[in-house]
């Protein structure tokens, strides 16, 4: 009997990207439901270990652990699976630049008898080294934020991004502040390269408002109060509109709770864009730097390399 703990791993490997309290559908064989988790990003989900067939005959818990990935329930199931120290082997096919690659009709999301959980329209059809679909003009250092209940945009355009800049937004560690008022919020973020923690992208911020983004598009908290919301990352060529890297993050519930009520009680209010910028104005004598924005932050969180979350 393995002592291995599948809770206990699914947590400490994936605890940034799950949403607990999802139920599947119909009863699954009893080696894969103690491996069932709901991704942010995939629904759900079976961690498995691919079965690459390196592993040898006596891996390491380290070795094992090392190949641990989400894979939708049906893809295992059609693929088969087998038993190793009871963790869940499955041979899948694994791209090093795609990652898994399964069919988009494997995706299951929501619990037994709901639709899909959309993803951000936007976010769902990027790809790296395409062009980002808009006709908008991008200065060096814009940053937009979209909040809706599917979840979060966060847009970062930098002029030709050097490979450190590019290396700390899509795998450095990522933190981000938020400074919230009445009429208007403020989203500090700061990326780290993890192959050089002095060099990647210091601290800095962007202003939002309810009313301003209402008026252009739809716009609301993001959905599940007590839970996390996807936090979808985009990095573009500020010079050619290319997208240089991706990245998806499931925000501590604190800071997910914390944007929630700053939303809610911007909606709450009428128009007021003249407050609005008083507000704005203050916040930015009050903290002149980006750093000393974060001070004053309500929440705050750190997504690590491997975007887990503290």
């Amino acid at each position: 009997m393995s002592s291995v703990d599948p809770r206990e791993v699914i947590a400490r490997s994936h605890g940034g990207m799950l949403e607990y309290g999802r139920s599947y559908g119909r009863a699954l064989p009893e080696e894969l439901a103690r491996w069932h988790c709901y991704t942010l990003d995939g629904g759900h989900s079976i961690l498995v270990v691919l079965d690459d067939g390196t592993l040898g005959d006596a891996p390491s818990r380290q070795q094992i652990e090392d190949r641990l990935v989400p894979a939708p329930v049906k893809a295992v199931e059609r693929a088969g699976w087998r038993m190793l120290d009871g963790f869940v082997l499955c041979k899948l096919p694994y791209d090093s630049k795609l990652g898994l690659v399964t069919d988009p009709a494997d995706d299951e999301y929501g619990d037994s008898g709901e639709e899909p959980t959309p993803a951000a329209p936007v976010w769902s059809r990027l790809a790296v080294g395409e062009p980002y679909p808009s006709n908008h003009r991008w200065r060096d250092g814009t940053c937009e934020i979209r909040i809706t209940p599917q979840g979060v945009d966060f847009v970062l355009a930098l002029a030709d991004p050097t490979p450190h800049e590019v290396r700390a937004f899509r795998k450095g560690n990522a933190q981000f502040a938020l400074v919230p008022g009445k009429h208007h919020l403020m989203w500090a973020y700061k990326f780290t390269d993890p192959e050089n923690p002095r060099r990647g992208l210091p601290w800095s911020d962007q202003p939002w408002e309810y009313h301003r983004q209402a008026a252009a598009e739809a716009t609301g908290a993001p959905a599940g109060r007590g839970g996390s919301f996807q936090l979808f990352l985009t990095l573009i060529d500020a010079a050619t509109g290319i997208v240089k890297a991706l990245r998806l993050i499931g925000p501590s519930v604190e800071f997910a709770d914390a944007l929630r009520t700053a939303v809610e009680t911007q909606a709450a209010l009428p128009p007021d864009p003249a407050a609005a910028h008083r507000e704005r104005e203050s916040v930015y004598r009050r903290y002149p730097s980006s750093k000393d924005l974060v001070l004053a932050a309500e929440a705050r969180f750190e997504a690590l390399r491997d975007d887990t979350v503290r």
